[in-house]
C-alpha cells in the first residue's frame, strides 16, 4: 500500500542506490514463506548506509504518527525488521520488541 507517492518514489530510488533490489525473473527467489517472487527487497542493507538509514527512520516514524497517533511501542519481526525497528523505536523515544517466528525453545526459569 502506497501512502505517498513522492516519499514511495525516494525511497525506491534509495534502495535502488544501495542495491538493495534485486531482480530475477528467470530464477525467482522463495521466500521463508514458500512464495516465489522475481523481486527482493533485503532493507537491511540500509543500516550500512547513515543517510539512507537516517531517511528511512525518520519517514516511518513521521508516517506512523501521522496515520495512528503515538503507539505504546514498535515491534519488529525477527530478524530482518530488528535493526529498522530499533531505529524507529529510539526516533520516537518508545520501547521496542521483537517478533519471533516460533516460541523460544528454553524459557528462564523462575527464581
Amino acid at each position: 500500500m502506497i501512502f505517498n507517492k513522492d516519499i514511495a518514489k525516494k525511497t525506491a530510488e534509495v534502495l535502488l542506490q544501495v542495491n538493495a533490489i534485486k531482480l530475477s525473473p528467470k530464477a525467482p527467489f522463495t521466500w521463508a514463506s514458500g512464495w516465489k517472487s522475481p523481486i527482493y527487497c533485503d532493507n537491511r542493507i540500509i543500516l550500512s548506509f547513515p543517510p539512507i538509514r537516517n531517511y528511512v527512520r525518520e519517514t516511518m516514524a513521521k508516517h506512523i504518527e501521522r496515520q495512528y497517533g503515538k503507539p505504546d511501542a514498535i515491534a519488529g519481526v525477527a530478524t530482518g525488521a530488528i535493526g529498522i525497528g530499533m531505529l524507529v523505536a529510539e526516533y520516537l523515544n518508545l520501547p521496542f520488541i521483537y517478533v519471533r517466528p516460533d516460541a523460544k525453545a528454553m524459557a528462564e526459569k523462575p527464581n
